[in-house]
């Protein structure tokens, strides 16, 4: 072993091109365990490149560079489509046939995991089991991963020594690419140091080297860099949420505010419509369903919008496409339960179902093509394109009605009576409700409770937080408890309908004591929600909760 290679073993690195290659650049690949923790990543934007002779010489005398390997990659970076990775720090990176986790606060990445392909879109639960799979479960959800952009590095790693040799840190000098296609285009220069703990002194030098050469303004964190990668792919990190985020003016007609809301309703099916064609996760079509069922209470609940059989029209189409994907989404539901239903049953029962679950499987493949064919249908698209065009010609031509017409009365006016109208309505009704509820009246207050959170949501932003929150908040646990009854019976119900379609094939005793089985557990369950209703309605009918709507009423 020669003075350089004794010297760098002593000093606990691991210094061969071999090992940079097989970790793939990882924060710490090189790094022997008892210097494993890091600084933060520090980055720097160089829009112009910059050779490697001239970054070496930024160091001198103090520091030197030495170049490990140069190399082509690329890196194929995945989110949810509402950016969930992003919003817990995290950059989900596919690059070499591996996958890893990118922290976008520290710029730490976890140790790979071999992925064969670098799929259009994936679940986590494709992965093996172990700490990226748990990671992207929790992170996830229902969601799928999809991939956002492809980026090529064309980069040179180096290896930063002080006067005595040691190493300090690391520094990767990169020329980024969008991959497009065939096609590529150059996003920029990137410099990127990623410091070992315990160079303080060394580290100070560094940077403030490459913040005199490249100006403070090009100084990124990592996680900025990741938002200059999206940038360059045109896409907007964080661009996607369903619930309602708009500022209606108290004192604007109904009829516009009205018409903000159902543009906004409008624009969240539209934007959910290539996730159902894509068949990439099931959230897509649960969304698209929750601003269906929006658009149709704000019509059916806010009066002098339009003209009656304009109102009628519409309400009666965006029923038309609820009915038409009722099947598909009810698949989607059972097909999402199918662990917990074997995990309901013994051993025994449970392995009978699983003919009921390839069946629904079947069923919802036809159902997703009928539904598909729909949504590329010429009638479905006119149908929404005369709707967009007559809610934006609402909101271009403003106050053209008779000051008497209902639409338009003040939005603020509005939405007091309506929500006092449907809060009182709850109460009525929930206090009506005996000890033994039947499945009738629960199912009928869920209605109710849908209409009043429905309203609570539209006119949100007319109201203080402090004052609307709460009352959602209280709300939405009597709603969890109607909503997990009513989905009990409706799966019931289902599942005798499934065995008495079983009697025109073939026998199959054993699944039909399985779907029995199922049955008495899900009735079981839906008992259990019964006896908690009554205590649940009265947290939710008490002094507070009255206190904050008299509040919210009369402000």
């Amino acid at each position: 072993m020669n003075g350089q290679s004794a010297r760098r073993a002593k000093s606990g690195i691991i210094g061969t091109r071999q090992h940079f290659e097989r970790n793939n650049f990882t924060v710490v690949p090189i790094i022997a365990k008892k210097m494993a923790a890091v600084l933060n990543t520090i980055c720097f934007k160089s829009p112009e490149g910059i050779g490697t002779p001239s970054l070496s010489g930024l160091f001198q005398p103090h520091l030197n560079l030495q170049e490990e390997l140069h190399r082509k990659e690329r890196r194929s970076y995945y989110d949810t489509f509402e950016w969930r990775c992003f919003e817990h720090q995290t950059a989900v990176v596919v690059k070499n046939r591996t996958i890893s986790l990118l922290d976008l606060q520290s710029g730490v990445e976890s140790a790979p995991l071999s992925l064969k392909t670098s799929p259009s879109h994936f679940l986590p639960s494709i992965l093996p089991p172990g700490t990226i799979r748990n990671r992207l479960e929790s992170l996830a959800g229902l969601r799928a991963l999809m991939k956002r952009c492809t980026i090529e590095s064309d980069m040179v790693a180096f290896r930063i020594l002080d006067r005595i040799e040691k190493t300090t840190g690391f520094l990767f000098a990169e020329t980024l690419f969008l991959i497009k296609g065939t096609r590529k285009e150059r996003i920029s220069g990137l410099i990127t140091l990623k410091p070992l703990k315990g160079f303080h002194d060394d580290i100070f030098i560094i940077s403030r080297a490459l913040e005199e050469h490249f100006g403070t303004e090009n100084r990124l964190d990592v996680k900025s860099v990741f938002r200059l990668l999206m940038d360059s792919a045109g896409l907007r990190v964080n661009d996607y949420n369903p619930k309602i985020n708009l500022s209606l003016r108290p004192g604007n007609p109904v009829r516009i505010s009205a018409a903000e809301l159902l543009l906004f309703t409008h624009g969240i099916m539209k934007c959910n419509e290539p996730g159902i064609l894509g068949n990439i996760d099931t959230e897509f079509l649960h969304d698209y369903r929750v601003a269906l069922r929006r658009t149709r209470s704000l019509l059916s609940q806010i009066k002098g919008i339009f003209p009656p059989e304009i109102i009628l029209r519409y309400r009666q189409a965006f029923s038309d496409i609820g009915k038409k994907c009722n099947t598909l989404r009810d698949c989607d539901v059972y097909m999402l339960k199918q662990t917990a239903y074997f995990d309901t049953l013994p051993p025994l029962l449970a392995v009978h179902l699983s003919p009921f679950f390839g069946e629904l499987e079947a069923t919802r493949k036809v159902e997703l093509k009928r539904f598909s064919d729909f949504l590329r249908s010429k009638t479905y698209r006119t149908m929404l394109d005369e709707w967009q065009l007559l809610l934006k010609d609402v909101l271009s031509a403003p106050g053209t009605e008779r000051e008497s017409d209902p639409g338009q009365e003040e939005s603020i006016s509005v939405a007091v009576k309506t929500i006092g109208k449907a809060w009182k309505k709850v109460i009525r009704h929930g206090r009506a409700i005996p000890a033994e509820a039947s499945d009738s009246e629960l199912h009928a207050l869920r209605i109710d409770c849908k209409k009043l959170r429905y309203l609570l949501e539209f006119f949100s932003s007319l109201f203080p937080e402090k004052t609307i929150g709460p009352v959602v908040r209280h709300l939405k646990e009597l709603q969890e408890n109607l909503g997990a009854f009513v989905d009990l019976a409706v799966q019931q119900h289902a599942l005798y309908r499934y065995i008495d379609s079983m009697k025109t094939k073939p026998a199959n005793p054993e699944l039909a004591a399985a779907l029995g089985g199922l049955i008495v557990m899900l009735h079981r369950q839906q008992e259990k929600e019964r006896k908690a209703f009554n205590q649940t309605f009265r947290r939710f009918d008490n002094d507070e909760t009255e206190t904050l709507v008299t509040e919210l009423l009369n402000r």
